[in-house]
């Protein structure tokens, strides 16, 4: 998480971008917080996209988790994986292109970035203060505090569970996720006009 924190900011530097609200997906949560961590006077606020702000499970749990992916069924497993992030809600051509993109990350890599989600040294409990939209999938894998964990963590929290979503909400609605961020954007006042 720390080496994607580290090159976000480079992107940044790079575009001449000298503060911004970071937009982190599932695992790009961990990954926008931990660049909030790095570089506080360059992050605006974050968006948090169907990701934690705590730790999926215990090590066992994730070492058990990860230990399918690192075998030589890496395509097959990966896949399964995949589609139980989607509901029959996912249209067959938006899923196929989400499998397809997600598969051609090399093994390698997909596997050290589902290690250093389990790194114990990313789920701090450090305030996060800036201003945090959070768009959920209503369904079963969050916790019913999750609302609360969150908010003992971001004060300044917009919590959103949306229903009828799965993972890739986003890309599900985007006209609405896109909406939800702009309003976001706005009512926090994050960007010079």
């Amino acid at each position: 998480m720390d080496l994607f924190a580290r090159a976000v900011d480079a992107v940044m530097v790079d575009a001449g971008v000298e503060r911004a609200v970071l937009v982190g997906h599932s695992m790009g949560t961990p990954v926008a917080r931990q660049f909030y961590r790095k570089y506080p006077k360059k992050t605006l606020g974050l968006v948090i996209v169907d990701g934690p702000l705590q730790p999926l499970g215990d090590k066992k749990m994730m070492d058990g988790f990860i230990a399918p992916l690192r075998g030589p069924d890496y395509k097959k497993v990966a896949a399964g994986f995949i589609d139980s992030m989607m509901g029959p809600e996912v249209p067959p051509s938006l899923r196929e292109q989400i499998k397809t993109s997600m598969l051609s990350t090399p093994q390698s890599v997909a596997v050290s970035a589902m290690e250093g989600m389990a790194d114990d040294s990313i789920w701090g409990r450090d305030k996060i203060e800036v201003p945090v939209l959070a768009v959920m999938a209503k369904g079963p894998f969050w916790p019913a505090d999750n609302e609360q964990i969150f908010r003992s963590i971001a004060p300044n929290l917009d919590y959103q569970m949306w229903p009828g979503v799965t993972h890739f909400l986003m890309m599900e609605k985007p006209k609405a996720f896109n909406d939800a961020v702009l309003a976001f954007v706005d009512k926090q006042k994050l960007l010079k006009k």
